[in-house]
């Protein structure tokens, strides 16, 4: 929850799935970045090349490695590429890690929430990160512990176009007019102020979704991971105020809501669905899912059932 309030630096809140980035990482003499996955090189445009080589350029400016140091790296992830399940952070922390361990320097900390998520996360728990300061806190999240998963939901349905641009465009013009929304005391007033409706819609739901964020954290805090459903599903709903929802999300958000889910959410930007839900419904809502989706004549979605896991770490 809270991905979509980074503009406003709003807090959100991770969780790391069982599944991941894995980077087998040497050092070389010859200054280059070489970057590849099992199937072959990477052009340099790919955002996984381009991550890696943002990490080995962060890497020299902080003098963990010489200029004359470059990196080989292969590169192989059960994360789809365009599912928003945070596969571009996974490979950031994973090259991170190991630029540390081959250079012998310190644990990275991550330069953007989803990477601090992704280096600070333990198995059984979430991760809140400040959008704006970065600050970690880890809460528990024992699913486990009350018979309980998530339910990932992979539709593949991406946007025709980025929405991001949108919407960060649309909330620094609004926090020109209202200033940073964390000020922001009357919000009924804030948004009579904004002449755009759209705009407004974008604003309500930036302001709204920190409290459905504190309540969650509050229930985590206490113990409660299992009540958090109704607010992932007033989350997804609220998302709905700018159509950001694809139909296919929609289709599957309201098919595992119907099957048994407590609650269901958009994850990131682009196709795929977190659902909430108690282990002895995994098997119906994925055979419901596969049902909607095919008596439409759509592609089922992927259905996988996790716990929260750890986050970057070394293998071996």
């Amino acid at each position: 929850m809270g991905e979509h309030t980074a503009t406003s630096g709003g807090a959100a809140l991770y969780a790391a799935l069982p599944w991941g980035v894995t980077a087998a990482a040497g050092l070389t003499s010859d200054g280059g970045v070489h970057a590849a996955t099992t199937h072959g090189p990477l052009r340099p445009r790919e955002a996984a090349a381009r991550t890696v080589a943002e990490e080995v350029g962060e890497a020299r400016r902080s003098g963990l490695l010489r200029a004359d140091q470059g990196l080989r790296v292969l590169l192989e992830s059960d994360l789809p590429v365009h599912a928003s399940l945070g596969r571009t952070a996974a490979v950031g922390a994973a090259v991170a890690l190991a630029l540390a361990d081959l250079a012998g320097g310190p644990p990275p900390e991550g330069a953007a929430a989803d990477r601090r998520a992704v280096l600070a996360a333990r198995p059984g728990h979430a991760v809140r990160v400040n959008q704006r300061t970065l600050r970690t806190r880890v809460l528990p999240f024992d699913l486990a512990a009350e018979g309980l998963r998530l339910v990932v939901v992979d539709t593949g349905a991406l946007p025709r176009r980025d929405p991001r641009p949108a919407h960060t465009a649309a909330v620094e013009a609004a926090q020109e007019v209202l200033g940073p929304l964390r000020s922001v005391g009357d919000l009924r007033a804030a948004l009579a102020s904004l002449p755009d409706p759209g705009q407004r819609d974008r604003i309500e739901f930036e302001a709204t979704e920190a409290h459905r964020l504190n309540a969650a954290v509050g229930l985590l805090r206490a113990g409660r991971a299992g009540e958090v459903g109704p607010i992932l599903s007033a989350s997804h709903l609220s998302l709905r105020g700018f159509g950001l929802p694809s139909p296919d999300v929609e289709l599957a958000a309201e098919t595992a809501s119907r099957a048994g889910a407590r609650g269901v959410r958009l994850s990131g930007w682009a196709g795929t669905v977190v659902a909430l839900a108690p282990e002895e419904r995994v098997e119906r809502i994925g055979a419901a899912l596969n049902r909607a989706f095919t008596d439409r004549g759509r592609v089922p979605p992927r259905v996988r059932a996790a716990l929260a896991s750890a986050g970057a770490h070394r293998l071996r």
